[in-house]
């Protein structure tokens, strides 16, 4: 099946959630990455305080942020005026109905400034999916799959990229783009990830039936 990024000329800024800051950190190429989507990059306060807080664990995506923010190849963005009871909608209520300041606060800003969002959690987007039917979604292997991106980087470093990013950073990767990054880094590195390995696995394996009975998805393999 044909993968494509849903990141598109639609897109006019864009505003990054935590795990997709990491995971592009986690790349090594981050800057060359933002630099090649040749539009506004958002992150929210939020999100810096999440991350920032992470490198108490001696996690060294700090500084890379900082040095990005330096060079202002990310804009930080404070949550406020309508943005600001979206957000607090957002991480109220129960654990089911809720999401974290930093995800809650990128949905927010992005959709109250009409920027599209970057967000890779499944109840976040879930939840954007039910509340907010107009905000665009982009996941961090939209971002690499970005054409752009892909002509910057080349295949060889993109490739590398994507493994990093899987290997450092745990990024997720969606069902329907499984066979992208699949080509991409290649068999080898699919089955040393541990997350892939599971989806890999999930797709080819087995199931359980509706009588209980396990069957082969694909029974001519």
């Amino acid at each position: 099946m044909t993968f494509s990024s849903c990141l598109t000329e639609e897109d006019s800024a864009l505003v990054l959630d935590s795990s997709v800051v990491i995971n592009l950190l986690a790349t090594g190429r981050a800057s060359s990455i933002m630099q090649a989507l040749s539009m506004p990059i958002v992150v929210t306060d939020n999100v810096v305080r999440e991350i920032e807080q992470g490198a108490v664990r001696e996690r060294p995506e700090v500084d890379l942020l900082r040095e990005m923010i330096g060079d202002q190849t990310l804009r930080v963005a404070e949550v406020d005026g309508p943005a600001l009871q979206i957000f607090f909608d957002l991480v109220s209520g129960s654990a089911s109905e809720s999401l974290g300041d930093g995800e809650a606060a990128t949905l927010a800003f992005a959709y109250s400034n009409g920027c599209s969002a970057a967000i890779d959690e499944k109840k976040a987007t879930k939840l954007s999916v039910d509340r907010f039917i107009s905000l665009r979604l982009v996941t961090t292997i939209d971002i690499l799959a970005h054409d752009a991106v892909q002509s910057t980087l080349g295949r060889t470093a993109l490739a590398e990229a994507a493994f990093r990013a899987l290997r450092l950073a745990r990024m997720q990767v969606r069902e329907h783009q499984f066979d992208w990054v699949h080509d991409l880094i290649g068999a080898e590195n699919v089955a040393a990830s541990t997350s892939l390995r599971r989806l890999a696995n999930r797709r080819k394996g087995l199931v359980r039936g509706h009588s209980g009975i396990r069957v082969l998805l694909n029974p001519t393999e």
